[in-house]
């Protein structure tokens, strides 16, 4: 009984004690964050004061400037990637080529075979420029056979027998040409075979 009897004759002061430096403790930390809440408050209370003279219409007339700029930039940027992309498959071009010069120019070209005249089929991505291959059609190797000297040698290296009819002529390797004025000039000789 007595443990109790001393325990509850001290309670009183011994609460006090060990509550004491923690009520004083709570008490600074409580004034401490009131301290800082005013500052924090007076902290906005001048930044709010400030920021329509300076800060509000700096930041927004720079940010719109900036953000405008920049999407003209990227504008500008992705153009040209999407440009090309775009006209490639526009400009991308299958043409037929009758005979050419003895010098190697392709002086007419058809975007459709033309039976008895076309020897040649080029492809062109930028107009300019043109790979191109010999037409591996009956048609077309009939035409050749009426002259190999005339029609084929100004535009192809020839493998294989040239002194028989061919079956077939291959295009081991495509002929090069490039547009000047429309007419094609054999840059590069395609490499034909006959078989």
């Amino acid at each position: 009984m007595g443990m109790f009897g001393n325990k509850d004759g001290l309670t009183p002061e011994q609460l006090e004690e060990t509550l004491a430096p923690l009520l004083e403790r709570l008490d600074k930390l409580e004034t401490s964050v009131k301290k800082q809440a005013q500052q924090m408050a007076e902290l906005e209370l001048q930044l709010k004061q400030r920021q329509p003279a300076n800060t509000v219409s700096d930041a927004d007339s720079v940010d719109g400037e900036a953000s405008a700029v920049s999407f003209e930039e990227t504008m500008g940027l992705s153009e040209p990637t999407v440009e090309p992309l775009a006209s490639t498959p526009l400009s991308a071009q299958t043409l037929f080529l009758p005979a050419p010069t003895p010098d190697g120019l392709f002086l007419e070209s058809s975007e459709k075979e033309q039976v008895g005249k076309s020897i040649y089929q080029l492809r062109t991505e930028d107009g300019m420029n043109g790979q191109f291959i010999m037409l591996n059609t009956p048609d077309a190797i009939a035409t050749a056979m009426i002259s190999i000297s005339q029609f084929v040698k100004p535009a192809c290296r020839i493998e294989g027998n040239t002194h028989q009819q061919p079956r077939a002529i291959n295009t081991l390797e495509e002929g090069m040409a490039q547009n000047d004025g429309g007419v094609w000039k054999v840059v590069r000789k395609a490499i034909v075979v006959f078989e």
